[in-house]
């Protein structure tokens, strides 16, 4: 018969992941969640690896992620910084930067103050309010959280906060077509 992860990897996935729902709450003693913890990571990984795939082949189709809502006027402190941050990172960044400016370490603050990069300079990739990769703050709202499934709580932690709603200019016109969204705070942003 095999352990779950044997199984799951042998394809037997949706069997596995029944068994595992059907023990409900025991799912939390020690030998349970000992042998669900690699099938749980496992299909994280892959989820993580799917999620970074859309946002990398997406806007390659002419798909816009959208961003938190547009402010009324720009905020000129920031486009200033940013400016700034993008003549250090021409002038000193190399080869390694040219293509993604935003990747440099010049740009960490964008992270750690939790800004959102402004749509224009994003030119059609997901910013802050498309995703936001697992880190300490991520951990500590799940912390609080808890109890959490074990599911919930490895896609926060493994795969991060997604939001993948945006508009194509023949499929998605308007945006109002849903799209996924796995996040820990609700937004007054539509669906």
């Amino acid at each position: 018969m095999g352990t779950w992860i044997e199984r799951h990897r042998a394809g037997d996935c949706a069997a596995v992941w029944a068994e595992m729902e059907a023990l409900g709450s025991a799912i939390r003693k020690p030998a349970n969640r000992k042998l669900a913890a690699p099938v749980v990571e496992e299909t994280m990984e892959r989820c993580r690896g799917n999620v970074m795939w859309l946002f990398e082949a997406l806007p390659q189709i002419g798909y816009r992620f959208s961003g938190g809502l547009p402010p009324s006027m720009p905020d000129y402190p920031l486009e200033l910084r940013i400016a700034g941050a993008l003549k250090y990172v021409e002038a000193n960044g190399g080869k390694k930067y040219r293509k993604e400016p935003f990747s440099h370490p010049a740009f960490a603050w964008l992270e750690e103050e939790e800004i959102e990069l402004p749509e224009h300079h994003r030119n059609g990739r997901p910013g802050r309010a498309n995703y936001r990769a697992p880190g300490p703050r991520m951990k500590a709202k799940l912390d609080a959280m808890e109890p959490l499934p074990m599911a919930v709580r490895a896609w926060f932690e493994t795969v991060g906060w997604v939001d993948l709603a945006g508009t194509h200019p023949m499929l998605n016109r308007g945006g109002n077509t849903e799209a996924l969204r796995a996040v820990l705070t609700r937004t007054n942003r539509r669906p």
